[in-house]
């Protein structure tokens, strides 16, 4: 698969486990399932009073069973929660289908990882019933199942990807429409002062060890940033960057005080600039632009710090 499409479609997958939740999570990883499996992969629903009996899909070939938990918006707050349908969804599983349960797995859309009282519970769940196989399915795994597939079953689910003459063909037009969205929805705000540029340290993205997707994201972003620098240049509105990158401060502020992992701060600012949902090629690359310009130019990550020289 080409290297430029693998890492925005992993940028598509997060984005898509992020915003589904619920029932809606349990048709992405089914739909997924299905893609990949055919009809060997079964997709359960409840029936009635009689329920789902702690098994949301079936996998026939080895017998495992699935049991899904979408957060809301990919994020582990509640823990106890979880642990609390972790030990019912297999019980219940246990009680009901053993003569077909093999294997057992909790699927999750929490793309900034698990809590480790998560862990602990399925170590528990494994030490009780030691025969049956217990394992967690993420966001790694869910990737790993998704690029088996063909590139137009891939953006069937996930949505488009760009690719290496799609980041060359930037569009003037597209950058102009975000930039007027995310201006409109802060119309309201005091004007703030010009701020001094800072030039971006060349160990910015190993300081911030980002995945290796978001630091291509931002690192192809390069080649197009200067055509937002430009732009905002031109705006007859000399503060319009200025006020652009504040949202941008401000929001990376919010996101890094409630201490989330740098994966899920990069899908919030995204989704920041493009919304919810699928959105076009030509919208993708301008936003990926804009993110770089931002990275570069203001702090919606932290810098390197600057070597200390021996006196």
């Amino acid at each position: 698969m080409d290297s430029i499409k693998e890492y925005w479609w992993r940028v598509g997958l997060e984005l898509q486990l992020r915003q589904h939740s619920g029932d809606a999570f349990q048709d992405l990883f089914g739909r997924i399932m299905q893609a990949r499996y055919g009809d060997d992969y079964v997709r359960v629903r409840p029936f009635g009073q009689r329920g789902d009996k702690g098994c949301d899909g079936y996998l026939a070939s080895c017998g495992r069973v699935y049991q899904c938990y979408g957060a809301v918006n990919g994020e582990g707050g509640k823990v106890a929660y979880l642990i609390g349908k972790m030990g019912e969804d297999f019980a219940k599983a246990r009680d009901t289908l053993m003569d077909i349960m093999r294997e057992w797995r909790m699927v999750h859309n929490l793309v900034g990882g698990l809590p480790v009282e998560a862990i602990q519970a399925l170590s528990a769940i494994q030490a009780g019933r030691p025969s049956i196989p217990c394992a967690f399915v993420g966001l790694e795994s869910i990737a790993s199942i998704l690029f088996e597939l063909d590139e137009p079953e891939i953006e069937a689910l996930i949505g488009p990807a760009a690719t290496f003459a799609d980041e060359q063909n930037f569009q003037a037009a597209e950058l102009k429409s975000l930039v007027l969205a995310i201006l409109q929805a802060v119309d309201d705000a005091p004007l703030p002062t010009l701020a001094e540029i800072k030039e971006v340290s060349a160990a910015k993205l190993d300081h911030n060890a980002l995945p290796p997707h978001w630091a291509q994201f931002i690192a192809s972003g390069w080649q197009n940033a200067h055509h937002v620098g430009a732009y905002f240049a031109r705006h007859p509105d000399p503060l319009t960057g200025e006020r652009v990158a504040q949202q941008f401060r401000e929001r990376y502020a919010y996101l890094r005080a409630q201490g989330l992992q740098v994966q899920v701060i990069m899908v919030n600012l995204y989704e920041m600039i493009v919304g919810k949902g699928i959105v076009p090629v030509e919208r993708m690359i301008a936003a990926q632009a804009l993110l770089a310009h931002l990275f570069e130019s203001c702090d919606i990550l932290e810098d390197a710090p600057v070597a200390q020289t021996a006196s």
